[in-house]
């Protein structure tokens, strides 16, 4: 039996690679296996096995790396540093940003034929945790049979050529992979991983097993004819074109072959869209008419528009959004979720309509999210004049007036409360309300005339978005 052992100790002893730049310090260092397939042939000498951190080590710590699969220790391999009880115990250096082992394989001059070997990674010390936690290593035997037989390799294929799946999915897409008979020994098929442009790993979908590189192993214990990978999308609520991930087999332990069904095509269906039609919000405030006090929507009723003021607002629960053909105070059950020009799809059953001092309002919406349709979209306000504010025609609308003042600003009085704004020589007054929690509340009230941009809110009410709504 050749062992091989001789200086490999003392290599294992330089390898290493340390690492000075202490890096972003976060709460816990990540380790992982460095590739999570690995190929070893019984005349090599070593294998090297590298672990890596995301980072530096901040201090010493250990890791357990536990051994299984068809080879055997030290019948078809040896481990460097020893095993104990089956067992390696990993250093983790301080200021290393790697650890290494190295995996000898006994050439027994034998033909036992090739086996695999998994290490799964396990019970790290304080101040770190797993990331890839588990690789496989096949070992191929290079030894000819005394009495060699020709055997075909067994095809691998997958069950279908394509399918689709709802992106709203939960328990994902189960893709069948099959030999066509039976393997006496553990086998090892990868699958590579084409997705569309920006569709993203771990950001639009997952799977199990776990990609890495574009890459997912797939073993076959022995007698197993049939795996499933699963396929994981992940509902972002963004309305995008469907995504298509072509899944290839690509590489394959000795004893397998490629099958005719190679291919497999995953399109994954955009469901955000949703066929129902959205209403408009000169509609919805047409509702308002159409019933005394107020009321509620049992079933769905969608809106489409754009988020014009978050900030000042009554409270976290309020929203103002607005369409082509007006605008609508909406409050949610819960803290609003959305941003200024954000455009959403909202659906507001169970929702109260509700009218203060002649403003609309749709209130306990549990729709936080909506279905996103576009993001950072510009609402221009609309000019209008002080008796159009007055009127209450805009309430809800993003506007603006020209050559306003405010008579009682006198260096002193701050933004908060309601103000009198007046126009030219216009006799009428109108009202700018700002809330406490706006970020602009406690500045001091500008003198002289100016162009103010706001919220068009209840009876002579105007709610400013922010301060850049502001022009002298």
């Amino acid at each position: 039996m050749k062992t091989k052992i001789f200086s490999i100790i003392i290599l294992l002893l330089v390898l290493g690679c340390s690492g000075d730049d202490p890096g972003f310090v976060v709460e816990k260092t990540t380790v992982a296996f460095k590739s999570s397939t690995l190929y070893l042939n019984e005349a090599d000498d070593a294998l090297v096995v590298t672990v890596v951190l995301d980072e530096p080590s901040k201090e010493d710590g250990t890791l357990e790396v536990v051994f299984s699969g068809t080879a055997n220790t030290p019948d078809h391999y040896i481990v460097i540093p020893e095993l104990e009880n089956g067992v390696l115990m990993l250093s983790l250096d301080e200021g290393e940003d790697e650890a290494m082992f190295l995996i000898l394989p006994i050439n027994d001059e034998v033909n036992t034929g090739s086996k695999s070997l998994t290490m799964v990674l396990q019970n790290p010390s304080d101040g770190f945790e797993l990331g890839q936690s588990k690789a496989i290593i096949s070992i191929e035997d290079n030894d000819e049979d005394e009495n060699p037989v020709e055997t075909e390799s067994i095809a691998v294929n997958f069950s279908t050529r394509k399918a689709s799946v709802s992106e709203s999915a939960v328990d994902g897409y189960a893709i069948e992979l099959s030999l066509e008979k039976a393997s006496a020994i553990q086998q090892l098929v990868e699958i590579a991983v084409a997705p569309s442009n920006d569709y993203e790993y771990g950001v639009d979908f997952n799977t199990d097993p776990q990609m890495i590189d574009f890459l997912i192993p797939i073993v076959f214990e022995a007698g197993e004819t049939f795996k499933l990978l699963k396929f994981y999308p992940i509902n972002n609520n963004i309305v995008n074109t469907n995504a298509e991930l072509m899944f290839t087999i690509s590489n394959w332990s000795e004893g397998l072959k490629q099958g005719s069904e190679f291919d497999f095509l995953l399109t994954v269906d955009e469901d955000d869209a949703n066929n129902t039609e959205a209403h408009t919000i000169a509609e919805l405030k047409a509702y308002f008419s159409e019933h005394q006090g107020n009321w509620y929507f049992p079933s769905d009723y969608f809106i489409e528009g754009v988020v014009t003021s978050t900030d000042n607002v009554p409270t976290d629960e309020f929203i103002y959004i607005q369409d082509q053909t007006g605008g609508i105070l909406i409050s949610f059950v819960l803290d609003n979720l959305l941003s200024v020009g954000q455009k959403v799809r909202l659906n507001l059953k169970n929702a109260t309509g509700h009218e203060v001092n002649g403003q609309k309002a749709m209130l306990g919406v549990e729709d936080r999210l909506g279905t996103l349709l576009g993001e950072n979209v510009m609402v221009q306000p609309v000019e209008i004049t002080l008796d159009d504010l007055i009127s209450g025609t805009y309430a809800g609308q993003l506007v603006k007036i020209k050559n306003a003042f405010f008579p009682q600003a006198d260096g002193f009085r701050v933004w908060e409360g309601s103000h009198v704004l007046s126009v030219g020589e216009n006799n009428r007054n109108a009202i700018v309300t700002t809330y406490d929690r706006a970020t602009f509340s406690q500045e001091i009230l500008p003198t002289g005339t100016f162009t103010i941009t706001g919220v068009a809110g209840s009876w002579n009410h105007l709610h400013m978005t922010s301060l850049y709504d502001l022009s002298f």
